[in-house]
């Protein structure tokens, strides 16, 4: 069950401390938003009721209190339902207390299964479909086609009298599954990537009639046959000595594989799918929403990856980002950092605010850049770092782009400056951010190891970073100011 795209599931409901008391209702699923139940009844109960100075009673409320928590369910077609964390949200009532409809929220539930809690160690592995994973691999599944005769076709190729031009060709495709492509470990998991693609159905009866199995792979539609080819790649989580964890074990631990993607393609990723597998060989389907939602069926764009697994491998990228999130500050720092791969904020005092924090926390608690270090110092440390041809294709002017890059912090984070300055709109403060945080991120490149030439050829090609790289140059013909600035 992909979570990228809306659920609805009708069934009955219900507390697992209160089994018999089943309330029918309709559990929806909507990737932006995550779950909603809405029961035709429900599970509150009727009010208190206090005795008043005169003697007489009082209802605390239309209905009484019920806890928030882990909500059982079973849908019409005999699949457990589990919803984790649920809050009470409206609720319809009568004057006598009786609930008419109730509606409950929640940011994940899993499918498959009735499970007590999200912290409940029920699972032995974790598998993630995520946006763009297979582009970082060389798993090429698709092989160029070829002309070839196949019985029933005259003249291949030759056009005739008619206008007939048949051209039959053989499409090879390496279907299957490939397991560990990539591996790599840290403290507390062990990630594998795994590659897959469409492949013929296969059993005995497909091999007594091969016509079969195309027609098994086939799709009628009112206006024609439809094959689908499909290739694709998800990430496979444990936990060490292969011990079970919980839904919270395994979320918690995707972390690492969105921020390579998120850094190797300088956008933001999101999860299309989640399955667990539990101790007694079932599959479940974790649904859960994290603030991004998956667009799978977009299009990928050819120059979109600026590094793969070939150029960092998995063991050395997860290595390297142990290192630089150690510590509960680093892991701050390092979250803003890789966030804003892909997002800008609507304004654009929040944007500035939020680049110049990065790249401060960045170089102090993630490279060890020392804590009494002042913010011109950190940025002109950081673009230092940069490889001498990095820097050249960037062609900043580090004083100047400094010295206006702490102005700005100081602006939108101090609530004003003592010595103003004037860009020219709030657009100009954007580009500043944009700047910095297109350092810091290059910096980060360099720490896990990407070849010189890929960065250079993304700050030519990739859609984003070409743009960046154009607009940041413009702080170089910002106004300069004589000193004293503002105190960085």
């Amino acid at each position: 069950m992909r979570q990228s795209e809306p659920q609805r599931i009708k069934g009955w409901f219900y507390l697992p401390e209160s089994s018999a008391d089943r309330i029918p209702g309709i559990l929806t699923w909507q990737p932006d938003a995550g779950a909603s139940l809405e029961l035709i009844g429900g599970f509150s109960p009727r009010p208190d009721f206090q005795a008043t100075s005169t003697g007489g009673l009082r209802a605390t409320g239309i209905v009484g209190h019920v806890r928030p928590g882990t909500i059982y369910g079973d849908s019409d077609s005999g699949q457990p339902v589990t919803i984790w964390d649920a809050q009470r949200g409206k609720y319809t009532a009568g004057f006598t207390g009786n609930v008419h409809e109730e509606f409950w929220h929640s940011s994940w539930i899993c499918v498959g299964a009735h499970i007590p809690s999200p912290q409940d160690p029920a699972f032995t592995e974790a598998k993630v479909s995520i946006d763009e994973l297979y582009y970082l691999t060389s798993d090429q599944r698709f092989c160029p086609p070829q002309w070839a005769k196949i019985e029933g076709v005259e003249h291949p190729g030759e056009t005739q009298p008619d206008g007939t031009l048949l051209t039959p060709y053989i499409f090879p495709v390496v279907g299957g599954y490939r397991a560990e492509h990539a591996e790599g470990s840290t403290t507390d998991a062990r990630y594998s990537v795994a590659t897959t693609a469409t492949r013929p159905w296969a059993s005995e009866a497909t091999e007594a009639m091969p016509e079969l199995k195309l027609q098994m792979m086939t799709t009628n539609l009112r206006r024609g046959q439809i094959v689908t080819l499909h290739a694709g790649a998800h990430v496979s989580i444990r936990l060490p000595d292969n011990v079970s964890g919980s839904g919270a074990d395994f979320a918690e631990r995707m972390a690492p594989i969105e921020d390579l993607i998120q850094l190797a393609t300088f956008d933001a990723c999101g999860v299309e799918q989640i399955t667990l597998d539990a101790d007694n060989d079932v599959e479940i389907s974790l649904l859960m929403h994290a603030g991004k939602v998956a667009q799978p069926d977009d299009v990928h764009g050819a120059a979109s990856v600026v590094f793969t697994l070939d150029d960092v491998p998995l063991e050395a990228f997860l290595k390297t980002r142990q290192r630089l999130t150690t510590g509960n500050q680093a892991k701050y720092a390092w979250n803003v950092t890789v966030g804003l791969c892909g997002y800008t904020s609507h304004i654009v005092e929040e944007y500035v605010s939020q680049t110049l924090a990065a790249a401060e926390g960045f170089h102090c608690w993630c490279l060890e850049g020392g804590e009494r270090v002042s913010l011109n110092s950190r940025l002109k440390a950081l673009h230092d770092q940069l490889d001498p041809e990095v820097q050249a294709a960037l062609g900043l002017d580090t004083e100047h782009w400094a010295s206006w890059a702490v102005w700005a912090r100081n602006h939108v984070a101090h609530g004003g400056t003592k010595r103003w300055r004037s860009p020219r709109d709030n657009f100009q403060l954007h580009v500043i951010g944009e700047s910095v945080h297109l350092i810091t991120y290059l910096v980060a490149l360099q720490e896990f190891g990407v070849p010189r030439d890929k960065v250079l050829d993304a700050l030519r090609n990739h859609p984003r970073l070409q743009v960046r790289v154009q607009r940041s140059s413009g702080v170089n013909s910002l106004p300069a100011e004589p000193p004293p600035g503002d105190p960085a």
